[in-house]
């Protein structure tokens, strides 16, 4: 529900209200080895997932899930001078969930009940949170925009999902803070040809929520790190040549790093965060060769480039993914009447090996375990307008 202004002078707002219920049951199952002939006799019976767990078992957990957010927010803007205005606004959140009737079982390959892993168990939180942002926007003569703002954002608490080995599994994570800081420009150029838009940003986290896998025993527990920092810049470019040509490009810089916590017992303070590359570049031209009484026929390469990345926390070096380039692109073409198009695309023409997410599971599985990223993929689509 939400009331906005619209006085045509310098001060306008946004005032509303907000309420989310979510209900959720979940069941889910999955096997390590269910082809593992555990104890000896051939054949693959329940009584290997007894001997050799946590190998040739099925594991199910399941709960019942209900999560209500209650919000009041406003935003205000005010424009101080025909070249200034300042932005703002405040949230107040109250966050509250249970979670009920969870329970994680070892079974066999007959769906027979091996071992009790978590019992019946039941957690709940109740959080209230007050967030807000202010802001200026400074207009040059031009039309050009230079921004600056802080703003503090919130994540309510959670609960692990993933817990299925453990009853230290089952927890809730605390609720997460970032204070933002960004500066930047939006600007065009050359009779508005050239687009750029550049900012820098840092941000300042408290209890950042993430998943961390024990390669021992490969237990899932969500936790909390108590402090880190992200800073870095962002810079899109578009040039419109002419007509027929035009090339996008963006790049990313960004420093990470653990200021202080812990995970399975190793201090992970100045780790750089998971999933963070340092450097990123994308760039993409869309080409018309021709357009006329055959149609339109245009070109559309583009690379996609990033820098090392580790997966998590302990920054453990074997799991760093190196950098890599992914090329691809499709080749475009249109009926003049709009009505049949055809396309020839490719993705990762170089047939590039990289990860998506790695885990450690050397030291109590003796494998890591990856997820890899798609290989080199073609094909043709056509299409038909009725």
């Amino acid at each position: 529900m939400r009331l906005t202004s619209d006085f045509g002078g310098p001060f306008d707002f946004i005032l509303g209200g907000y309420f989310h219920r979510e209900k959720v049951f979940n069941e889910t199952a999955f096997e390590i080895g269910k082809d593992i002939d555990s104890d000896g006799v051939p054949g693959i019976t329940a009584n290997d997932c007894a001997v050799g767990l946590p190998f040739a078992c099925l594991f199910r957990n399941r709960f019942d899930q209900l999560k209500k957010s209650y919000a009041i927010y406003s935003d205000v803007k005010y424009e101080l001078s025909d070249a200034v205005t300042m932005r703002g606004g405040l949230r107040y959140t109250h966050d509250t969930g249970v979670q009920s009737g969870f329970r994680s079982d070892a079974l066999g390959v007959d769906d027979s009940l091996i071992v009790n892993l978590i019992p019946l168990s039941s957690l709940r939180y109740s959080q209230d949170n007050l967030s807000g942002k202010i802001g200026f926007d400074y207009k040059l003569a031009d039309g050009n925009l230079l921004y600056a703002s802080v703003s503090r954002g919130y994540r309510a608490p959670s609960f692990n999902a993933q817990a299925f080995f453990d009853p230290s599994e089952l927890s809730i994570a605390k609720p997460e803070q970032v204070t933002s800081y960004e500066v930047g420009a939006k600007t065009q150029f050359a009779d508005r040809k050239i687009t750029l838009n550049v900012a820098g940003f840092y941000y300042d986290y408290r209890n950042q929520q993430f998943i961390n896998v024990d390669p021992t025993s490969a237990a899932q527990t969500l936790l909390n790190i108590p402090k880190s920092r992200i800073y870095g810049g962002e810079a899109e470019l578009t040039i419109r040549a002419s007509d027929r040509l035009t090339i996008h490009s963006g790049m990313g810089v960004l420093a990470t790093k653990i200021q202080r916590g812990s995970v399975s017992g190793v201090n992970v303070a100045g780790n750089r965060l998971s999933n963070a590359p340092t450097f990123t570049f994308n760039a993409t031209v869309d080409l018309t060769v021709f357009d006329g009484d055959m149609g339109k026929l245009s070109l559309h390469p583009d690379i996609a480039y990033q820098s090392s990345q580790f997966f998590e926390v302990l920054n453990v070096p074997r799991l760093r993914q190196s950098s890599y380039a992914l090329v691809g692109g499709h080749i475009d073409w249109e009926s003049a009447d709009g009505r049949f198009n055809a396309s020839i695309w490719g993705k990762n023409l170089t047939d590039k090996f990289y990860f998506t997410s790695r885990v450690d599971l050397l030291a109590g599985f003796g494998f890591d375990y990856n997820h890899i990223g798609n290989p080199r993929m073609y094909g043709v689509t056509v299409g038909a307008k009725f």
